[in-house]
């Protein structure tokens, strides 16, 4: 099969070929969001927001809901690690996928 009858099959379906750009990430519940009330509470939104590209991040909102991937989730652990002075993993970011969770891990 050529690679123009499949994004023509895509196309038909409604799906996008593999370049296309990604949507922008749809909050599942955009009026619960919950914002940050410590400084650390507020560091980690903002990181997790540039992280993603996005203007505002919850407290309550995943970082893979939002489009977090492994590659911006290495970043968004850089990030963290550098501004905090943490040692955090990826694994933990997998288990902690909100700036809330997050920050009541780091906190110990």
């Amino acid at each position: 099969m050529s690679s123009s009858s499949t994004r023509a099959q895509l196309a038909a379906q409604g799906a996008q070929p593999p370049d296309a750009e990604l949507p922008e990430p749809v909050f599942a519940n955009p009026s619960a969001y919950r914002a940050p009330e410590t400084s650390q509470q507020e560091t980690l939104c903002s990181l997790f927001a540039e992280a993603l590209g996005v203007d505002r991040v919850g407290l309550d909102d995943s970082f893979f809901d939002l489009g977090g991937q492994s590659l911006n989730g290495i970043r968004l652990v850089n990030l963290i690690n550098k501004t905090l002075g943490s040692e955090l993993s990826i694994d933990e970011l997998f288990d902690y996928p909100t700036a809330a969770e997050l920050d009541e891990y780091l906190q110990g």
